[in-house]
């Protein structure tokens, strides 16, 4: 029998009825189009991203974790606005090629991987599509946010300290091992630092509650998906500001730096797929970042200031430091 459209959202995707299924979906999986009942005293947040095979993620992925990664990346689009994120659609494509057993197998892991990120950030799969094609998910997320509370690229100022969530580098040095870019028995990290690595490429963590803490202390904010060259660069530019960035301030797990030395630092700067926030707060707004921090309710680090100008300028030692690539390039 054939592994139809039919037979793999009902096998796969959609659940009964029951005490998890929030109140805010009126009608889920199985019809033309969910209905849902977004609170109307919050402004709804929409995101979406597309992971191709061989471009977002290895060929060879292991399917569970594409289901994870998958969802992840969607879940810090909704980080990056101080949003909650709430419900979410599927549109699946999948090889016309693979046999019923290939892709039931493959389906199977990949539900499995995305309703544990779904139940672990509780938001709700409300329905989707699947169809034959190159190897793909594309997930629509949405969330809610408080009237005027969400975060922005454009709200940058003059002498805005820049920070970012957590560290950098981790995702590009596990894609470069994962790619056989580099050889692990080359160097000093452990098992476990590969390990490390490894999910903090598919399964980055969402900053959704930092997100949440940044509404009433950040001015901008952006997720960290292409580079922090990059992607600071667009904040800059919604906020037409400059950024001058201290190289030795940027934050590296030990893991990276015992895996890489040598390149620990552009990967830091333009490796993509953090998945962290950079944000500007106002000077008069670090001390409620200290407490926030100092209650464990963010962690993040200095890198820098907001100028007056464009771009993102970056020093070392002092020293001007020129670099020949920005970040991820989707074109």
């Amino acid at each position: 029998m054939s592994a139809g459209e039919f037979e793999l959202i009902n096998h796969y995707f959609k659940t009964a009825p029951d005490a998890l299924t929030p109140a805010t979906v009126l009608l889920g999986i199985g019809d033309d189009a969910a209905l849902l009942q977004p609170d109307a005293s919050q402004a709804l947040v929409v995101a979406a991203d597309t992971l191709v095979s061989g471009v977002h993620f290895p060929a060879d992925a292991p399917a569970q974790e594409v289901g994870q990664r998958a969802l992840r990346v969607n879940l810090s689009d909704m980080a990056a606005m101080g949003a909650v994120p709430h419900w979410f659609t599927l549109a699946l494509t999948l090889p016309k090629h693979w046999c019923d057993d290939t892709r039931r197998q493959w389906v199977a892991e990949f539900s499995r991987g995305l309703k544990a990120c779904a139940e672990q950030y509780q938001c709700h799969l409300v329905g989707g599509d699947t169809t034959s094609g190159p190897l793909s998910i594309s997930i629509q997320m949405l969330g809610q946010v408080p009237a005027n509370a969400a975060l922005r690229r454009d709200g940058a100022s003059v002498d805005d300290f820049v920070l970012v969530t957590h560290t950098l580098g981790d995702s590009a040095a596990a894609l470069a091992l994962l790619n056989n870019h580099v050889a692990a028995a080359d160097h000093a990290c452990t098992e476990a630092d590969r390990q490390y690595l490894q999910g903090r490429y598919y399964r980055p963590e969402p900053r959704i509650q930092q997100g949440i803490v940044l509404r009433d202390i950040a001015s901008s904010a952006q997720d960290i998906s292409d580079g922090l060259l990059a992607d600071l660069g667009h904040l800059c530019a919604a906020s037409d500001v400059a950024a001058e960035i201290d190289l030795a301030t940027l934050p590296q797990s030990a893991a990276l730096q015992k895996f890489a030395p040598q390149q620990a630092l552009r990967w830091a700067l333009t490796g993509g797929d953090d998945y962290e926030l950079v944000f500007t707060v106002a000077e008069h707004k670090m001390p409620l970042l200290a407490m926030a921090q100092a209650q464990g309710n963010i962690h993040a680090s200095v890198i820098g200031r907001i100028v007056s100008g464009a771009g993102v300028h970056c020093e070392l030692d002092g020293a001007p430091f020129s670099v020949d690539t920005t970040g991820y390039r989707h074109f």
